[in-house]
This record gives C-alpha cells, structure tokens and sequence, in this order.
C-alpha cells in the first residue's frame, strides 16, 4: 500500500491542539496544524481546526508527507455550521486544506474522508 498504509498505520499521529512524539515528526505535525488553521470554513469567521474539522494528523518519520482525516460527525453537536457543510464547500475545503500544506512545504499530501476512509485528495 505504499506510503498511504504506512501512515494510515500512524508513523506519527497528532489530534490538534496533543503532544506529538520526536521533534522532526513534532516540528512536522506543528507546521500542518498551523498551516490547517489558515484555513477557513467557507462562509463562517472560523478556521477548520478550531470548527473540528480536522480530526488526525498523520506525518511520515521524515516529516515531507503529511495525512489529514478530515470529519465533520464528530465536531461539536450544537455546531449549527458542521450540520450544513455542503459538497461545494467541502471542495473549496479541500482544494484551501492541499493549498496551505503545500506552502508549508510537504511534498506529498494526503487528504481523507475520517468518516468513510474516502482518499479526498491526493498530491505528490
């Protein structure tokens, strides 16, 4: 399965805002959650960390790939915004999310549905 199975195994996991382990995985995972909280939910002042979008950060032990689960069930039930998310904004979620981690400067990004395991997007 390649590096997709390697780090759905979790080389290195991270749930925003935990402790990670090993400072090059530490330091990766840090520079995703940043660059994931540039991102804002469409139509709401709130980026998609902060809202519980982002559910895990995976990150390979040399820190250039990076996996996002990205879950909205499992954001906060009173989240009136989390209930509506329609597929246009889940692509522009998509499309910002690729966008910033590529600026932070991984070199392959993963993107995954945490609910059905769907590969959302994928960049090399």
């Amino acid at each position: 399965m390649g590096l997709l199975g390697s780090l759905l195994r979790g080389l290195a996991v991270r749930r925003p805002g935990a402790q990670g382990s090993g400072p090059l995985v530490h330091e990766a995972a840090l520079r995703a959650e940043r660059a994931l909280r540039g991102v804002e939910l469409p139509g709401y002042d709130v980026d998609i960390v902060s809202a519980g979008l982002v559910e895990r950060i995976r990150v390979s032990h040399d820190g250039r790939a990076v996996m996002v689960l990205l879950g909205y069930k499992k954001s906060d039930p009173g989240c009136s915004f989390c209930r509506f998310i329609s597929a246009a904004a889940w692509a522009k979620i998509v499309e910002s999310s690729l966008e910033a981690l590529r600026g932070a400067g991984f070199q392959h990004i993963i993107l995954v549905d945490a609910d059905t395991g769907a590969v959302l997007a994928e960049e090399q």
